[in-house]
């Protein structure tokens, strides 16, 4: 969370003040700054092209193999809400981005689960992320092992199961961060009000990794394991989940051709993403 700036953001409802969020901090004496604190457990797998390509928007392409990377966070202290967190499930693909500017890599960001509504709104607005929500329980460990449950209205639509017991080589650690490259690339779409096939906002923006703040304020290195993991999805028809039926069953469609090592992360890091920008 960075400091106030003279920036003011505004977001609905607009006549009541100035809301405090991620990305604006509140006006309360109580109010401090600092990083959160998160683990991460994350699944992947090499896939068929096109079906991971079908994913991506214009301009966006592939890069290297065909990489689908499942994350779930846990995100714990963080200071805009008061100590308060969330759990997040996204699948995320390495990819480059050429527009009219230079190439950018980065990772897209298909698809986005949380497990509370306040960052599902700023995030939607603010940063074009594709928030959804869903009931996402902290993970549950057992004998050496990770379970991670995601449903919607009680239909259980993903399970991650890992084992990463040992410390994660360096090499591994390395290509993980590379695949990351300059950031989180997201398809940001509005339509608009009354024209419904007309877009208010319909572009790509790029959340910085590892950001600002992180900069001005550098984490420790976070303990990284690696071991085995896997998801796997039961596929919703559309009175499962009205409205997400579509995404679960072409995220279940993906062929898993080769397991990939999978990791478990935990550290502080800030996520505020306030210099993030449009690309074109």
């Amino acid at each position: 969370m960075t400091s106030p700036s003279s920036t003011t953001i505004g977001i609905m409802p607009t006549t009541f003040g100035v809301a405090g969020g991620p990305r604006q901090a509140p006006e309360h004496p109580d109010f401090r700054s600092g990083p959160i604190r998160f683990s991460r457990h994350i699944v992947r797998f090499l896939t068929r092209a096109d079906q991971l390509g079908a994913l991506l928007p214009k301009d966006v392409t592939l890069r290297g193999e065909p990489m689908a990377q499942f994350h779930f966070f846990c995100l714990r202290d963080i200071p805009w809400l008061a100590g308060r967190g969330y759990n997040i499930l996204s699948l995320m693909i390495p990819v480059t981005h050429a527009g009219s500017g230079a190439e950018t890599d980065g990772v897209f960001c298909a698809v986005m689960w949380e497990n509370m509504g306040d960052p599902i709104i700023t995030g939607r607005e603010q940063l074009g992320h594709p928030k959804l929500a869903a009931q996402l329980p902290d993970p549950r460990r057992w004998k050496d092992e990770t379970h991670i449950r995601a449903s919607w209205e009680h239909f259980t639509f993903a399970e991650m199961d890992l084992a990463c017991n040992e410390t994660a080589a360096a090499d591994v650690v390395a290509d993980f961060s590379s695949s990351v490259a300059a950031g989180i690339i997201a398809h940001k779409y509005i339509p608009r009000s009354g024209q419904w096939d007309v877009a208010d906002a319909d572009y790509l923006t790029l959340s910085p990794v590892p950001g600002l703040s992180n900069t001005r304020d550098p984490q420790p290195a976070p303990t990284v394991k690696q071991g085995t993991g896997s998801i796997r999805f039961n596929i919703p028809q559309w009175q499962d989940m009205p409205t997400q039926y579509h995404i679960v069953q072409k995220l279940a469609a993906l062929e898993q051709l080769s397991t990939l090592d999978a990791l478990a992360m935990e550290g502080t890091t800030y996520l505020d993403f306030t210099e993030q920008k449009i690309l074109t």
